[in-house]
């Protein structure tokens, strides 16, 4: 990857030609000159005047490092129209970081309507406390009083629109619910099971509520079924037990496409693990068969949770380093697919524990009486050069955020505001390329753009965009596109947006995809989506010279490109001129369209650069084009 300190130059033609037979010759008076004006306006005829546009690399990137690009408001308003983003499709939220002076034996997170609540458990002091964490911060909601200091486990269930907290008794094995509204914690019912936990875990499937008790001292994992009377859980029959391979066994139910999987790993060899298929549609619960993987994803302390059909696999270690994958039963085999790396420092040596979310989960580190936090955002678009976050500055008018939904609605507020702009040409180019595998999540920028640019937006010609299934095939321009559109309907690109989405070139590598079905490539192409652009010579040649040292291709530029298969130029976006593409048959006789720099204020060479395509676009001769 090129890195944002060094300048880059990006340079293209749109529908010009001015180094033709029919525009080679000198204008003698202001007369011929302002015709031609008028004739541009009508692409079908016309001898087009150049268009000259700026933008940047890093557009998130402000003045950070001293390159001086301001931010996105100056940017439009200053006449930019290419901007690029890097994006990740995974954040680290920290919710919470402090040290706790109470002295707590277990720490239960509760989410209900995207308000975060922390349930604390005192065997010392025999109490349940329920504290609401809110920027970093715990606010007192509700205390109960217990009438023992025997320890427990705790879950929580979401079922029917409300929240239980379940409590089981280690010692005498009794199984207390409660139900939690936001404002308190209330006993709703107990009743002896005689099963003394180890670990509980509830899950909802096919509408039905179910918890699991692990017991680490007989090595036997149960799954009961939970009946509900109102708003009262009643356990019901057993409908599953196994036994634990040792006490440091992962072993955990997840649902998955109507069907229910058990998880467990080896713990002689953790990178190894069997994916149990249950047949639920007896009294019984009964294995019908049981898949073996291995993936060197699995390390350290290993946590699974899930939230509907996702289903998200955490490994932790001592360090610190942390690693989210997500389980899916593709072609009724588990595939493991690295989904995310912690984008912040995180507490090491800990004890960890997951809780679902919709958009992820939950990470909880404790540590003695220190306790992190942490919401794993997985699929929504975040700015980063590096890493989420990284090189965004937010101290120029760039919107307060990382995330690309809060920049993109700030650009369409602004093209709405100037509805006859230039095309606005947005690049993103996706990071960290394993992480956009599952739910294909480029799909959510197109939705994205889509929703906030709605008939405006075009797309850019690719493999890509011909085979995404939800793409509008009549808004794909490419360089036949005409810019001002037809003489009657003046339909061309003015006030549009024309978007473009490069992945990092490892996606379309089958060995890096692990055959991933859904997502298998064929000849380096994934799922026929987002072709790496390397054919920058089919159709239309897309290049000028580079503005620093314009000597550097002289009249050919194929060889150099051909030998160059990271360049930048594969991003520029190029409308051709009405004529074809015979003047690109001589690179320096091509009508420059717009250049991409990091510097676009910077006094020096560059502005000499952008002086001298001003003059070209005066339609005078260039010297040695015919």
């Amino acid at each position: 990857m090129i890195k944002s300190k060094i300048l880059l130059i990006f340079l293209s033609t749109i529908g010009l030609i001015a180094c033709t037979n029919s525009s080679s010759e000198s204008y003698k008076n202001q007369k011929d000159k302002e015709a031609i004006n008028k004739s541009s306006i009508d692409s079908a005829s016309a001898i087009y005047r150049q268009f000259f546009f700026t933008g940047t690399h890093n557009s998130y990137a402000g003045n950070l490092d001293g390159m001086k690009r301001e931010g996105i408001a100056t940017q439009l308003n200053s006449g930019l129209r290419f901007f690029e983003f890097d994006l990740f499709s995974y954040h680290t939220d920290i919710k919470l970081q402090k040290s706790t002076t109470g002295l707590s034996d277990n720490y239960l997170l509760i989410e209900q309507q995207d308000k975060l609540y922390l349930l604390t458990h005192s065997t010392e002091n025999k109490t349940l406390i329920v504290q609401k964490i809110n920027d970093g911060n715990l606010s007192f909601i509700s205390e109960i009083s217990l009438l023992t200091s025997t320890p427990k486990r705790f879950t929580t269930l979401t079922h029917q629109g409300k929240t239980y907290v379940l409590s089981h008794d280690i010692i005498n094995g009794k199984l207390s619910v409660y139900l939690f509204d936001s404002q308190s914690l209330s006993l709703i019912s107990e009743e002896d099971i005689f099963v003394a936990p180890t670990k509980l875990n509830t899950f909802v499937f096919k509408n039905k509520a179910y918890i699991s008790i692990r017991n680490n001292d007989e090595l036997t994992y149960q799954i009961y079924k939970l009946s509900f009377t109102g708003e009262t859980p009643l356990l019901e029959n057993k409908v599953y037990e196994t036994t634990l391979a040792s006490s440091t066994q992962v072993l955990e139910v997840f649902p998955q496409n109507e069907k229910l999987y058990i998880f467990k790993s080896n713990p002689n060899n953790i990178a190894l693990y069997t994916t149990d298929v249950l047949l639920t549609n007896t009294t019984t619960w009964q294995v019908t068969e049981s898949i073996l993987g291995s993936s060197n994803l699995l390390r350290g302390e290993i946590g699974l949770v899930h939230k509907g059909d996702k289903t998200y696999i955490n490994s932790y270690t001592t360090n610190g380093d942390v690693l989210g994958n997500r389980l899916v039963i593709d072609q009724a085999k588990p595939n493991l697919i690295h989904e995310y790396s912690a984008t912040n420092t995180m507490l090491t040596g800990a004890k960890s524990s997951l809780f679902p979310t919709d958009q992820g989960y939950y990470l909880l580190l404790k540590k003695d009486n220190e306790i992190q936090l942490s919401k794993i955002i997985i699929g929504d678009m975040f700015l980063g050069h590096d890493a989420p976050g990284d090189e965004v500055d937010l101290s120029v008018d760039n919107p307060n955020s990382i995330r690309l939904e809060d920049w993109i609605t700030y650009m369409a507020t602004w093209s709405n505001k100037n509805p006859k702009h230039e095309p606005l040409f947005i690049m993103t180019e996706l990071k960290m390329y394993k992480q956009w595998l599952v739910d294909a999540k480029w799909q959510n920028i197109i939705k994205l753009m889509k929703e906030k640019f709605g008939d405006k937006l075009r797309f850019h010609n690719s493999s890509g965009f011909q085979t995404e299934t939800i793409v509008d095939k009549n808004k794909i321009v490419d360089g036949k596109t005409k810019y001002f559109g037809d003489k009657n309907t003046h339909n061309g690109l003015l006030g549009k947006v024309i978007l473009y989405i490069q992945p990092n070139n490892k996606i379309t590598k089958s060995e890096e995809t692990n055959n991933f079905k859904p997502f298998e490539t064929t000849n380096g192409i994934l799922q026929e989506n987002f072709l790496q652009l390397k054919r920058y010579r089919e159709n239309n040649k897309l290049v000028s010279p580079d503005w620093r040292k314009p000597e550097r291709y002289g009249n050919d530029i194929g060889y150099y490109i051909d030998r160059k298969d990271d360049s930048y130029i594969s991003r520029i976006f190029h409308m051709q001129s009405a004529l074809g593409d015979a003047q690109y048959k001589n690179i320096r006789c091509t009508n420059v369209m717009f250049a991409v720099s990091d510097r676009p204020y910077d006094k020096g060479a560059y502005q000499q650069y952008i002086t001298e395509q001003k003059q070209k676009n005066s339609l005078t001769k260039i010297a040695g084009c015919q």
